[in-house]
Formats: structure tokens, C-alpha cells, sequence
């Protein structure tokens, strides 16, 4: 019985010593893998940015914005002088309902509709020329502030940059947000800013 016990204990020995063996076989294998393999990229510098609080606080898009906000109301100007015309016509046909052939009248009140459907369009159209300018606009800003952010890297040599959004935890002395801010101002501050507003067909 004690020579049955000794040989199982011996043979459990052996087994054991063996995974002993080829794990360590297969550690060193590992390790030599992955010294003839480094990693391809190496972060040592990091850096944090808020890019879209910073195009938000850009004198360039507070600029932009005054110029969209005059041509918006200058719209609103001319529609409003529109609006009042198109009551008054409309008044003046309700009135002529009764005094006209059914047939004119009805040929009247299509031109009317026509036309205020084509102001309709007009007004959309003009809201969505306005939109577009400033989506143009604020890629044009946001494109110049990425280039300031990829100066700051290269001058730093800064490995890496997180955007502001995506990070929960994070020292204050790696966010270069401000200086990118500063440096975005005084790239702009002489800029003409210009937007343009495609006039639509109203064919």
C-alpha cells in the first residue's frame, strides 16, 4: 500500500515539475518576445485640450456670429415688410369674394397661394444659408486651432493630446487649452472675417 502511495506521490511529483518546465519555457518565450518586439509607440508626454470651449470663447467665432446675427435680422426686416403686404392682399381677396366671377377669384387666390409658398421657401432658404455659413466658418476657426494644438505638440514634444471631453481625471498643468485659445486670438485678431450667403433659387 505504502510503495502504491509512494509511486502516485512520485508520479504527481513528476507531472508538477514538468508544468513547471514548460511554463517557464513558455514565460521566457514570452518575455524574449516581447524584448524583440517592442511597443511601436512610446507616450511619455501628455497633454489636454477643450476644443470645442475654445471655439466657443474664439474672439474669430464671436466675430462670425455678429455678422450672422445683422444678416438674420436684416432678413427678419425684410420678411416682416413681406408678412404685412401678403395680409393685405390677403384681406383685399377675401373682400373681393363676393364681387368677382368664381372662376377669377380662384384664379386669384392660386397666384396668392403660389406666392406665399415661394416666400415660405425663401424664408427657409435664407435660415439654412445661414447655418451653412457658420458651420463654414466655425470648420475654418476649428481647422486654424488644430494647427496651433499640433505647434504646441511639436514645440513640447507632446506625445499625445486628449480631448477635454473623454477625460474624467486629469492634472491642471497638462490642459493646454488656454494657450491654444491665446494663440488662436492673436492669429485672428487681424483676420477679415467674411461669410457668404448663397442666394437661392427661387425658380
Amino acid at each position: 500500500m505504502l510503495k502504491k502511495a509512494t509511486c502516485l506521490f512520485f508520479g504527481a511529483f513528476s507531472c508538477l515539475l514538468v508544468s513547471c518546465v514548460f511554463v517557464g519555457q513558455s514565460f521566457a518565450q514570452d518575455t524574449a518576445a516581447i524584448v524583440a518586439n517592442p511597443p511601436l509607440v512610446s507616450v511619455k508626454n501628455i497633454a489636454v485640450v477643450d476644443l470645442d470651449g475654445i471655439l466657443r470663447a474664439a474672439n474669430a467665432n464671436n466675430r462670425v456670429r455678429e455678422l450672422l446675427d445683422g444678416q438674420r435680422s436684416k432678413f427678419q426686416e425684410q420678411f416682416r415688410a413681406v408678412e404685412i403686404d401678403l395680409q393685405k392682399n390677403e384681406i383685399d381677396l377675401i373682400g373681393k369674394r363676393d364681387s368677382i366671377a368664381k372662376k377669377e377669384y380662384e384664379k386669384l387666390v392660386n397666384a396668392f397661394q403660389v406666392r406665399v409658398s415661394k416666400v415660405q421657401k425663401e424664408i427657409q432658404y435664407k435660415r439654412q444659408s445661414i447655418d451653412s455659413a457658420y458651420q463654414k466658418a466655425l470648420g475654418d476657426i476649428r481647422s486654424l486651432a488644430i494647427e496651433e494644438i499640433t505647434a504646441i505638440a511639436n514645440e513640447r514634444e507632446i506625445d499625445l493630446i486628449l480631448n477635454h471631453a473623454s477625460t474624467v481625471i486629469f492634472l491642471p498643468k497638462l490642459n493646454i487649452s488656454d494657450e491654444v485659445l491665446e494663440r488662436l486670438n492673436d492669429r485672428t485678431k487681424n483676420a477679415r472675417i467674411e461669410v457668404e450667403l448663397k442666394n437661392p433659387d427661387m425658380e
